[in-house]
C-alpha cells in the first residue's frame, strides 16, 4: 500500500506539487493524468526520492521512504521511463541483471530471474540475451526496460510516459501484455501518462492533476459518469465518453450463457477478458447479430450481444 499526505515540492517560487493525499491500494493499477506541467511526473519521482519533498509523507506498506536510503530504496522500486534508459554498453541479459547484481543474488539466482523475465515479456532467450539495445526495436527496448525495473521482485512499480514514443500498434501490444503481467505478478503501478484513453482502458483507479494538485481520484468508470466539475469534467467531456465507458468493462461481466457449449462452426467469437469496446466495434464490422464469448482455454461459455453493450456506455 503506498499512503501519500501533505506531499509538496516548491522550485524556488513555483509550488509544482501542492499538498497532495492519497493512497494506492495493494495490487492496484493507479494512472496519474493530466497536462504537461501538472506536476505528475514529479510527484512520481518524490516516491522514489528521485527528487525530495519540500514537505509531507509517503509511506510504502507502512515505512516511511525517508527512514530508507535513497539508493537501497530505489532498488526495491521499479522505474520505467519513456526513453527506456537501458545501459548501451551491457547485453540485454547484463541490463535485466543490474538490480539483482546490485543487491548481492547469486549467479544461479540471476540466471534463472533473466530466463523468467525473457520468456514472461516473450523475447525468446536464444534471440535476444545476448543482443545489445540498438539491435533492438523501439517495442523490444520498452519489453526489457520494464523486465529490468521488475527483476529483483520490487513492491512497487514507476512508470513515467513508458509508451508514449511508440507507434499506436505496439503501444496497444505493451498496454495489453502489461495488463497481463501486472495481473499475474499482482505488482503494484503508478503510472504518469497525458493519455486519458492509457488511463481507462488500464487503470484500476485514475488521479486526475492540475496545477499541482489532485482534484479526483476515482475508478474509471466513476471518473467519466461522475466527473467533478470543471478541470475533471472537461478532461472527460466528449463524444467518446460512452466508447471509453466500454472500454471500463469485459465482455465475460455482462454475457449470457450457453445453452450447450458447443458453439456454431462459424460464429464470430471473442475472449470473455476482452472489451465491450472491442465487442461492439466487431458486431458493427461485421454487421452480426451476436458473438460468442470464450474462456481462455477457447472452450465457448455465452454469448454476447449488442443490446448487451449499449447500456454500459450510456449516460445514468
Amino acid at each position: 500500500m503506498i499512503e501519500v499526505s501533505g506531499l509538496s515540492k516548491q522550485f524556488g517560487e513555483q509550488l509544482a506539487v501542492n499538498d497532495v493525499a492519497f493512497t494506492v491500494e495493494s495490487g492496484q493499477f493507479c494512472m496519474l493524468v493530466g497536462t504537461s506541467g501538472c506536476g505528475k511526473s514529479t510527484l512520481l519521482r518524490m516516491i522514489n526520492r528521485l527528487i525530495e519533498p519540500s514537505q509531507g509523507q509517503i509511506l510504502i506498506n507502512g515505512q516511511s521512504v525517508t527512514e530508507v536510503a535513497p539508493e537501497q530504496l530505489r532498488r526495491r522500486i521499479g522505474y520505467v521511463i519513456q526513453g527506456v534508459g537501458l545501459f548501451p554498453h551491457k547485453t540485454i541479459a547484463q541490463n535485466i541483471a543490474t538490480v539483482p547484481q546490485l543487491l548481492g543474488w547469486s549467479n544461479a539466482d540471476i540466471k534463472n530471474r533473466v530466463s523468467e523475465l525473457l520468456a514472461l515479456f516473450k523475447l525468446e532467450a536464444s534471440t535476444f540475451a545476448n543482443k545489445y539495445p540498438h539491435q533492438l526495436s523501439g517495442g523490444e527496448q520498452q519489453r526489457v526496460g520494464v523486465a529490468r525495473a521488475l527483476a529483483a521482485r520490487p513492491e512497487l512499480l514507476l512508470m513515467d510516459e513508458p509508451f508514449g514514443a511508440l507507434d499506436p500498434l505496439t503501444r496497444a501490444h505493451l498496454q495489453t501484455e502489461l495488463l497481463a503481467i501486472q495481473r499475474l505478478l499482482g505488482v503494484t503501478i503508478i503510472m504518469v501518462t497525458h493519455d486519458l484513453e492509457e488511463a481507462v482502458t488500464m487503470a484500476d483507479v485514475i488521479a486526475v492533476m492540475d496545477k499541482g494538485e489532485i482534484l479526483q481520484l476515482d475508478t474509471p468508470e466513476n471518473l467519466l459518469r461522475h466527473p467533478k466539475p470543471g478541470f475533471v469534467q472537461n478532461l472527460v467531456a466528449g463524444t467518446e465518453r460512452s466508447l471509453r465507458l466500454l472500454s471500463t468493462k469485459q465482455v465475460g461481466q455482462v454475457m449470457s450463457p450457453l445453452v450447450s457449449r458447443v458453439a456454431h462452426p462459424n460464429a464470430l467469437t471473442i475472449s470473455a477478458k476482452a472489451s465491450l469496446r472491442e465487442a461492439m466495434s466487431i458486431l458493427i464490422w461485421e454487421q452480426a447479430e451476436q458473438l460468442t464469448v470464450t474462456d481462455h482455454t477457447g472452450a465457448p461459455v455465452g454469448y454476447v450481444r449488442l443490446l448487451d453493450i449499449l447500456p454500459n456506455g450510456a449516460k445514468q
